[in-house]
């Protein structure tokens, strides 16, 4: 492989993995519950069980949709110019 912009043939091939993380929001059903009787439930539990509901709150596992691209990347040894394979 020759590199295209000096034409050196000391080129090496990297793998590169871009890693994207998204947090899931809440769905529609969850808004409809909690503008209608969500939100006088939550300030009950709020008001008469905050330590079991704060212990919660920080213990509770969040959603998260992760999305992982690999590609292949030629990089020149002499110029550092870098393409996609």
């Amino acid at each position: 492989m020759q590199c295209k912009k000096c034409g050196s043939t000391d080129v090496k091939i990297e793998m590169l993995t871009e890693t994207r993380i998204k947090r899931k929001g809440k769905g529609l059903i969850w808004w409809l519950y909690f503008l209608t009787i969500g939100w006088i439930i939550e300030l009950f539990l709020w008001l008469f069980l905050t330590l079991p509901r704060l212990i919660y709150a920080l213990f509770k596992r969040d959603k998260y949709r992760i999305k992982s691209k690999t590609r292949k990347i030629a990089v020149c040894q002499n110029c550092g110019y870098s393409w996609k394979v």
